[in-house]
This record gives C-alpha cells, sequence and structure tokens, in this order.
C-alpha cells in the first residue's frame, strides 16, 4: 500500500497552521489573488488591537480613543459569545464607524479586517488591511495578515515578502517571526543538503529565539521549536528530548493550544509509542475540531490499527475541511477499501489524480485496488484478466512520477506480478477452450 504517511505538523506545506493574525507589504493597490472557498479559517482568537500611549508620537483625541474602546468592548462581547458571520460582519461595522469618523486611526481599520478575517470572509478582510496600510505604510500588523492571506492562498512568496515587511516595519511583531520560521521549517524537512539544512535551521531558530526574547511566554514559539528540534533526529536521537524540554515549556503557559498537543503527538511517533502519539493527535482535535492537520494524523494512525471506520470518519472531515486535500483523499480511499466500498475507493483516488496528476499515490493505490481486490472479486477470468491489466496500467502510470527508488521497485514487482498471472490466465483459458465438451 503506497499511502503518504508522514504526520502532518503546524506549519507542513499541506495545511500550515499560521500563528496569530498579523502581517507585511506597502500601500500597493493590490487586486485580490484569491477565492474565499480556498482559504480556511484562520487559527485562534483575534485580539484587539490597542492604541499606543507611549511610543505613538500622533496625536489622538479623547473622541477617537472612546469611540474605539467602545468598538473594542463589542468586539470583545462577540468573540466570547463565538464567531459566526453575523457577528464578525457588526464587529467589523463597528470599527468601521470609528475609522470614518477618525480616518488617521488605522487601527480602527486594522480592526475592520480583523473582524472580518474572523469568520474567514476573505476578501472583505483583505480590502480593509490594505485600507489600513494605505493609511500608515508601515502598521505591521495590517502587513503581516495579509501575508497570512496570501499564504492561505498558495502565494508563499508573497507571504514571505509580506513578513518580512512586516517586521521591517515592527521588529517585535512576533507572529511574523513565527510565520517565517514556520516556512523555514517546511523547507528542512524537504532539504537534503547539509550546509542548507543548517543555515535554515540556524535562521528559524534565531527567529524563534527573538520571539521568545520579546514574549517569552509564547507558546506557539515554543510549539515551533520543539518541532525543529524534532527535525534531524535521524543523525542525533538526543535532538527529541531538547523538544520535549520545549514542549513541556510550552504547555506550562498553555496546556489548550492545540497545535502543542499535534507536535506532542508527533513526538510520540518519533519515540515509535502510537498509543501516545494517538490519544495527542486525537486531544489537538478536542481543542480544535476544525484542525485538519490533528485529524490527519488521527486518521492515519487508525489507518495503521485497521480501525477504517473511524480513519474515514477522519478524512472525511478533513475534505469537508480542505476539498482539495491530495492526502486526505488518499486516506479516504484506503478506509473505504479496507471497508469493502471499492466503488468509493477508486472514486476517492480518482478525486485525488485529477487534483493533482503529477503525485503518485493515486496512480499506485489504483494498482493496488485492481490488483489486490477488484480482480479477486471477477468469478469470470477474463474480467478477472481485465482487471490485472488495469492495475499494471496503473503501476506503469506510477513509474512515470517522482517517487522514491523502493516505491518505484514495489511498483516494478506488481508489475511483473500482473504480467505472470496474466500469463496463467491466458494459458488456462485457452486449455479449457480446447478440453472437449462434457456429455450431457
Amino acid at each position: 500500500m503506497k499511502i503518504e504517511t508522514k504526520m502532518f505538523a503546524p506549519g507542513s506545506v499541506l495545511c500550515a497552521v499560521l500563528f496569530a493574525m498579523t502581517a507585511c507589504g506597502g500601500a500597493s493597490k493590490r487586486p485580490s489573488l484569491l477565492e474565499a472557498s480556498d482559504v480556511p479559517p484562520p487559527p485562534g482568537k483575534g485580539q484587539v488591537e490597542s492604541i499606543p500611549d507611549k511610543e505613538d508620537k500622533r496625536e489622538i483625541s479623547s473622541d477617537a480613543r472612546k469611540d474605539f474602546e467602545s468598538a473594542a468592548n463589542y468586539y470583545k462581547e462577540q468573540e466570547k459569545g463565538g464567531w459566526n458571520e453575523s457577528a464578525c460582519k457588526s464587529a467589523a461595522e463597528r470599527f468601521a464607524a470609528v475609522a470614518r469618523s477618525h480616518r488617521d486611526l488605522v487601527e480602527a481599520q486594522y480592526m475592520v479586517g480583523r473582524s472580518y478575517h474572523n469568520c474567514n470572509l476573505i476578501d472583505d478582510a483583505e480590502r480593509a488591511y490594505q485600507a489600513a496600510v494605505k493609511i500608515n505604510a508601515k502598521h505591521g500588523a495590517s502587513i503581516s495578515n495579509l501575508g497570512e492571506i496570501y499564504f492561505r492562498a498558495g502565494k508563499v512568496d508573497d507571504a514571505k515578502k509580506y513578513w518580512q515587511s512586516a517586521i521591517e516595519a515592527n521588529p517585535k511583531l512576533v507572529a511574523a517571526y513565527n510565520n517565517l520560521a514556520t516556512l523555514l521549517l517546511d523547507q528542512l524537512r524537504k532539504t537534503k543538503d547539509d550546509a542548507t539544512w543548517k543555515r535554515l535551521e540556524e535562521q528559524a531558530r534565531d527567529y524563534l529565539s527573538t520571539v521568545l526574547a520579546v514574549d517569552q511566554d509564547n507558546i506557539e514559539a515554543y510549539t515551533l521549536y520543539g518541532l525543529v528540534y524534532m527535525e534531524g533526529r535521524q543523525k542525533n536521537k538526543n535532538r527529541l528530548d531538547l523538544a520535549k524540554l520545549l514542549l513541556d515549556e510550552g504547555k506550562k503557559r498553555d496546556d489548550k493550544f492545540a497545535p502543542l498537543h499535534n507536535a506532542y503527538g508527533l513526538f510520540h511517533l518519533y519515540k515509535n509509542n502510537l498509543g501516545e502519539a494517538l490519544t495527542s493527535f486525537q486531544r489537538a482535535v478536542e481543542l480544535d475540531s476544525n484542525f485538519a492537520e490533528a485529524r490527519m494524523n488521527v486518521g492515519l494512525i487508525n489507518l495503521g490499527f485497521r480501525k477504517y471506520d473511524m480513519a474515514k470518519d477522519q478524512f472525511t472531515k478533513v475534505i469537508e475541511l480542505e476539498p482539495k486535500s491530495y492526502d486526505a483523499l488518499i486516506g479516504l480511499g484506503v478506509a473505504q477499501r479496507g471497508l469493502g466500498d471499492l466503488d468509493g475507493s477508486e472514486a476517492s483516488y480518482k478525486k485525488a489524480k485529477d487534483l493533482d496528476p503529477k503525485r503518485g499515490e493515486a496512480y499506485f493505490n489504483l494498482g493496488v485496488l485492481y490488483k489486490d481486490f477488484r480482480a479477486a472479486k471477477q468469478a469470470d477470468l477474463r474480467a478477472s484478466q481485465t482487471a490485472y491489466r488495469t492495475a499494471r496500467d496503473h503501476f506503469k502510470d506510477f513509474l512515470g512520477k517522482d517517487a522514491a527508488g523502493d516505491d518505484k521497485d514495489e511498483a516494478k514487482a506488481n508489475i511483473a506480478d500482473c504480467d505472470k498471472v496474466i500469463k496463467q490466465l491466458d494459458e488456462f483459458i485457452k486449455a479449457t477452450a480446447n478440453q472437449p465438451a462434457a456429455n450431457p
């Protein structure tokens, strides 16, 4: 079975969990880069932007402060009740009224965007943040959140530029540092060059150390720091112990941060303790039911335990959250296959193949489906032979995709098996045809 077996952590390229919503860019007029349906809801609770009263050199009237505080109090009330579209829009309108009355109050315009962002009203949020940047081209929080929006739209390079610009605008903007560290973590997982790996790790650690120097209780930084130390564990097992210490420090600050428990799950997985890993991943899902990465991990472990019904439930939910999740479609197909739903399994694999024809997992799993399942269910020998031919074609298609050498060797072995059985069936069919008919 060739299914993507990696576990998903905050910052994975498939569905990164970006930390906080604060930053990047300039005041240029940028058209909307995305469709709202492509962007998952932002993680975590929003924080009300406060009006600086020490370092800020602007003269902010008492009326402006009073109006802003009134809108901020309303925002907090809505947040306590749980965000929905009505609450987000009404909070945004409260801050929009403040922004109209006090046109230089960039914090109010930022909070318009933040209110929309809470409910994934992305186009509205983007326009509000861009309006804030027009008021103040160095408003780090708005710049950083634009970076988060563009990242979610798959514009990784744009997001990186925005977060870097956010830090230039506000060197203490911890969210932007965390998000840049997230990108570096993803690169760490992909690079095979030792010198490049060391450079990326050092940069990520620098970013996270900066965060903790500004905010020693920053749970996101502890989580990411732990994940960074988990990388390189193959060459140095002591890194896992250091990762555990960092995660434990984070847990002291906030035991209800879902990505932290997902990271604990990865730690236990790397320690070959699947039971503890599953418990941690499940805890992450309990804390955040929309945490797709944690649900993927729960589903993958349940596949390993052959609990196909539980795995199917998790992958189905991931697809509801992220319809373009290739890995969830593959996982769902494997679960359906285990439950005997071969038609459903094939449909899931084909959806994944259509989603990303360059990846090989769908082709391999289609080959397995036809070779080990559909062929065996055929009562007619010619139909069984056709199933083996179809399986062989899928394995051949897999060989044309990017895959590890061992995986390609496995596919070649399957092709050889299919050829052997096809030949045997052909000889048996011919021998049967040449036999004289039995007397009535």
